[in-house]
């Protein structure tokens, strides 16, 4: 039944496969729930450089290391806290851990970054969320112009007249907004032009291919165009070679993202990384 809600209008017939994927989704659910209070769950951060290779930020990601499931991806994990009412209690330690981190590292090395924040459709529908968030960002005085919330543009088929006077609170606050996996789903450009946003990251199924699809090279440079013509800055995800770091750069692509620079670090890991390269001022 499930599998065919998913499709509408079709038929679904039982294979054993649909049990096993389930039983999976409830191990997962049941293992999250105590996730928090084993202390499974922590963040990473992978450093973010500018056309000039400084470091100008980073990308706060969860990461989850269950003694029986393992190291659990968050495209596994994420979506069953959605369904399962856990994003609420998920997103507060991300972001409560986040602010917390990176506050106490800029004062150790004396120096200022961004730091942006994956925010899902959920935890943007909480009715609570605009004053949750003030409260964290008050309670560990971080500077608000050193905070990124990173959105997807799937977040603007649910409710775009309750979202966007969301977003221009959120602006007005000091705090960035960057568009996640742009190109990849719903935006149009007579929303795009209304929203209070300062960044686009090219999504990293575009720069993966940019070297031998034309197609995909079109598309970046399409999105550079219109971040150009918009005043945004444009950032490159999952760079890994430096073939595409130079035609991003030929592009006009502002910043980049990816093992070209660092892996997501944890926090240690990232406290001797930014000890030994250069920040942008």
């Amino acid at each position: 039944m499930y599998e065919a809600k998913k499709y509408k209008n079709s038929v679904r017939l039982f294979v054993p496969l649909m049990q096993e994927g389930y039983l999976n989704r409830v191990n997962v659910e049941q293992a999250l729930r105590k996730a928090l209070a084993k202390n499974e769950l922590y963040m990473s951060y992978q450093p973010q450089i500018n056309q000039d290779g400084a470091i100008y930020g980073v990308e706060a990601l969860v990461r989850w290391n269950n003694e029986e499931l393992g190291l659990v991806p968050p495209d596994q994990f994420i979506p069953i806290a959605e369904a399962s009412g856990l994003m609420p209690e998920l997103g507060h330690f991300i972001i409560n851990t986040t602010l917390q981190e990176m506050k106490a590292l800029q004062i150790a090395l004396g120096v200022s970054f961004q730091t942006s924040i994956n925010i899902s459709i959920k935890q943007f529908m909480e009715t609570q969320f605009m004053e949750k968030l003030i409260q964290e960002i008050d309670r560990t005085h971080l500077t608000h112009v050193l905070l990124c919330l990173e959105i997807t543009e799937s977040l603007f088929i649910e409710d775009i007249e309750y979202i966007l006077p969301l977003l221009h609170k959120i602006r007005g606050m000091g705090v960035h907004i960057s568009m996640d996996d742009f190109g990849t789903g719903y935006s149009s450009l007579s929303i795009l032009r209304k929203l209070p946003i300062d960044e686009l990251k090219i999504d990293k199924s575009f720069v993966d291919t940019i070297l031998n699809d034309i197609t995909a090279e079109k598309m970046v440079q399409n999105i550079i165009t219109i971040g150009k013509n918009l005043d945004l800055n444009v950032l490159a995800e999952g760079v890994e070679t430096k073939e595409q770091e130079s035609v991003l750069k030929t592009l006009g692509c502002d910043r980049f993202q990816g093992y070209l620079y660092a892996k997501p670090l944890a926090y240690d890991a990232l406290k001797t990384f930014l000890e030994t390269h250069p920040i942008a001022l």
